[in-house]
């Protein structure tokens, strides 16, 4: 059962492994000639170095790139699209593709065609798309008729031109769009202006390629290089260098791939650790039977069997039972798999595909042979060293220390093992605890969050206005509701606005890098945001059209205005002319990670189309969430919310890192502790039932029962303090990695160590008193004449 789950857990974390760095986009073939490119500033380091292309450089490089049969493009993130369905809207995602994305990859539709070069033509864009195949399965039953006919997404009509084939969701991971349209189409989708596709400053287009079957990736890079360089001296050095870069194509972007690798490696790490474990527990059991078995080896030996042949049997029965465990560790790692991914916020929109395919099969196959080798190595070499002629003399067998140095020294490494697990365990349940009982500065229930844009639909300023007035107006009105209010985003997310402030517009004052976030009056009293001073913004400045009011955190105004009151005085925003005045500062709270210090953030009274409605209530706001989108509904039929959730929900993707850890490593050192104690328990009991007659004799010479139990504690104590010892070096070593996950935490706490020692020594003292017990029990009489 040890084993199992060693190499199931271990098997689990390779699907992930397996699904987002081996396996190539689904239904693409020929992918070892697939690359993709990523623009890179040589002055800058980590991953704020890596972009994507804007249009016209895109454009530029397909047209002159001499090495590949052609470069794609595709918008990397997932544009949301309300479908106009039976006179409601409903949430579609789509993906704007270049219009030889398909021929490149070579996808053939089920029905129809796909997209070409023509209907991608900037000049004159075809408003067609592409549906997926679970798209056109789940919501249009399949309707083989379906080429010709029309969806009216974001209120424009789009012709349907084909049905991609099963199984093809794109070239990134995550991405599961309904439906594939031209790059060239997004301007008149989204009702926006076509800057993006002349602007040199909108970085938005991820680009692949597919090399010429004469070309290496070698030979691209040098050419992306040269190009890279032709783009920069052909727009007049007006930015700086960006070096193109080549990378095989996978689904996870190759610049991003080392950070995957270094989660998914630390986790398999730490599942190694726990199989080291078990392995050390089998081997054991293998070396207690090994000894046991010593007459059997000798008598096999003695009828002629070789030194080879005992090794080879030893080894076959642990293969054997490795294979065993490496079945049942398969079942485990799909049940595993599925429990880690319930670990995945659900805003956090990407569908992962974690097959149990033949990659894994093999890694489980693998290191099943592996773990067979590693815990039966050592007694299978034991039992080809038996010396037949002293072993069939002997009457009895003892297994007394000299013995028993390679079981001690498993059971030293397990407790090391342990202890590293053990703490690292500790200190990550100790820092989620934390994480949860960080004053976030908002509260945390009782409120309930969606999602609008009715710019989708084409709506003016005027008519986006009343539907949102209207809105809040019913919202206002439903039972519970104690206030509502909107705002751009949400602290703790994944968006960001900054600029930078100062006491005035002077060209000497000294500036301060600040985040903004964008909201509606009443949003602080929804939020739960004390207001410490001043007061909250008047639906006048919110409607004004040049309202000049701004709401400051409390870690702002002392930087601004250290000792002093804030209240009406004026700061200057970068790029605006004209100051703002401070109508109030509110508390600070967490607004990028729960772990930062204290950050200068302001509020201000406007508002973009896409807005997020906040609801406060008195009763569950799960419930809320249908009420508000019903009353969407009755505002505009047409209109549909998006990311629908409560609080709580939202929370989880800032308490993500510390979950995930926590729950990973929590789980690995409780079972690290249970094999450990499982493994000291039946090394201790086996060498008491092996020394039964050595104990027999001591007891016959007048040695007392506590004397016996002294003897067996002292073998099981010493063994745990030498592990205890190593272990927690390396415990102290290995938590530093821990650290950028560890809130309110050290990652050498001193109170988790010594707990962790105290802990593990008192599972040492159960696990060697009751064979100790057993020990001081024994009948002389009956020992004596043990065998």
């Amino acid at each position: 059962m040890a084993l199992a789950l060693g190499i199931g857990m271990n098997s689990a974390v390779f699907t992930f492994v397996n699904g987002l760095l081996l396996r190539p986009p689904q239904g693409v073939s020929d992918t070892g000639k697939l690359i993709e490119i990523w623009l890179h500033d040589p002055k800058s380091s980590g991953v704020q170095g890596w972009g994507p292309f804007n249009y016209p450089d895109y454009a530029y490089y397909r047209d002159h790139a001499k090495s590949v049969q052609g470069l794609m493009a595709f918008d990397g993130d997932p544009e949301e699209a309300i479908w106009n369905h039976q006179g409601s809207g409903e949430i579609l995602h789509a993906q704007f593709v270049s219009g030889n994305l398909f021929s490149l990859l070579r996808i053939n539709p089920v029905l129809g065609r796909a997209l070409s070069v023509d209907d991608d033509n900037i000049a004159n864009p075809r408003q067609v798309i592409v549906l997926s195949y679970p798209f056109w399965k789940q919501k249009l039953n399949s309707d083989p008729n379906v080429v010709g006919k029309t969806l009216i997404m974001n209120g424009t009509a789009f012709t349907i031109i084909g049905v991609a084939p099963a199984g093809f969701t794109g070239l990134m991971v995550g991405m599961d769009p309904d439906f594939w349209a031209p790059l060239t189409v997004m301007a008149r989708f989204r009702h926006e202006v076509a800057e993006r596709f002349t602007s040199r400053n909108s970085y938005w287009l991820i680009v692949a390629g597919k090399m010429r079957s004469t070309a290496d990736r070698k030979s691209v890079q040098a050419e992306m290089h040269v190009l890279a360089q032709q783009v920069y001296h052909n727009n007049g050095s007006k930015n700086d260098f960006q070096d193109a870069i080549v990378y095989p194509l996978t689904l996870v972007p190759g610049p991003f791939r080392v950070y995957v690798a270094a989660f998914t490696g630390g986790l398999l790490a730490v599942f190694a650790l726990v199989l080291l474990i078990a392995c050390t527990n089998a081997a054991s059991l293998l070396l207690a039977r090994a000894t046991g078995r010593g007459r059997e080896m000798a008598t096999r030996a003695a009828l002629g069997a070789g030194r080879a042949r005992l090794v080879r049997q030893m080894l076959i029965e642990s293969l054997m039972l490795a294979t065993l465990a490496g079945a049942a560790g398969i079942a485990v790692a799909w049940v595993t798999s599925r429990m880690l991914m319930m670990l995945k916020p659900a805003s956090i929109p990407i569908t992962l595909s974690i097959p149990i395919d033949w990659r894994v099969v093999l890694f489980t196959t693998a290191i099943s042979i592996a773990t067979g080798v590693v815990f039966g190595l050592a007694p299978a070499l034991r039992a080809g060293a038996v010396r037949a002629a002293r072993i069939l003399k002997e009457e009895t067998q003892t297994a007394g220390p000299k013995k028993s140095r390679l079981r001690s020294a498993l059971v030293v490494a397990q407790m090391a093992a342990c202890v590293v697990l053990l703490a690292g365990a500790t200190l990550c349940v100790r820092s989620l605890l934390n994480a949860n009982a960080i004053d976030a500065g908002f509260d945390t229930h009782h409120i309930a969050l969606t999602t609008l844009d009715p710019s989708n639909l084409g709506y003016s300023p005027a008519k986006i206005d009343e539907f949102y007035t209207r809105l809040l107006d019913r919202v206002r009105q439903l039972p519970g509701v104690t206030s509502a209010s909107y705002t751009a985003f949400l602290p703790l997310g994944t968006s960001r606005s900054g600029t930078t402030v100062g006491k005035d517009s002077g060209p000497n004052q000294d500036k301060t890098e600040v985040d903004f976030y964008r909201v509606s009056p009443g949003f602080f009293q929804t939020m739960g945001i004390p207001l410490l001073r001043g007061r909250d913004f008047t639906q006048k400045e919110f409607n004004g059209d040049k309202a000049d009011a701004v709401v400051i955190n409390q870690t702002l105004a002392n930087r601004l205005w250290p000792g002093e009151d804030p209240v009406g005085r004026r700061l200057a925003m970068h790029d605006e002319k004209s100051t703002r005045l401070v109508v109030g500062v509110v508390k600070d709270g967490k607004y990028h990670t729960l772990g930062e210090p204290p950050a200068a953030v302001m509020f201000l009274p406007s508002l973009h189309p896409q807005r997020t409605i906040v609801v406060r209530s008195t009763g569950d706001s799960r419930t809320l969430l249908d009420e508000i989108q019903r009353e969407v509904t009755i505002v505009d039929p047409l209109m549909a919310a998006t990311d629908g959730q409560t609080i709580e929900q939202y929370m989880a993707l800032p308490l993500f890192p510390a979950r995930a850890v926590g729950w990973l490593l929590g789980v690995s050192g409780l079972l690290a502790v249970v094999m450990t104690a499982i493994g000291l328990f039946g090394v201790i009991a086996y060498m008491v039932s092996q020394r039964t007659h050595e104990i027999g004799v001591r007891m016959a010479l007048g040695a007392r029962r506590s004397d016996v139990m002294k003897m067996v504690m002292n073998q099981g104590l010493r063994l745990s303090a030498i592990g205890l010892g190593i272990g927690f070096m390396g415990a102290f070593a290995a938590s530093r990695l821990l650290a950028p996950v560890l809130y309110g935490i050290g990652a050498n706490d001193p109170v988790t160590m010594a707990a962790v020692v105290i802990g593990l020594t008192l599972i040492a003292l159960a696990a060697c008193y009751l064979p100790a017990r057993k020990a001081m029990n024994i009948d002389p009489s009956v020992a004596l004449r043990y065998e």
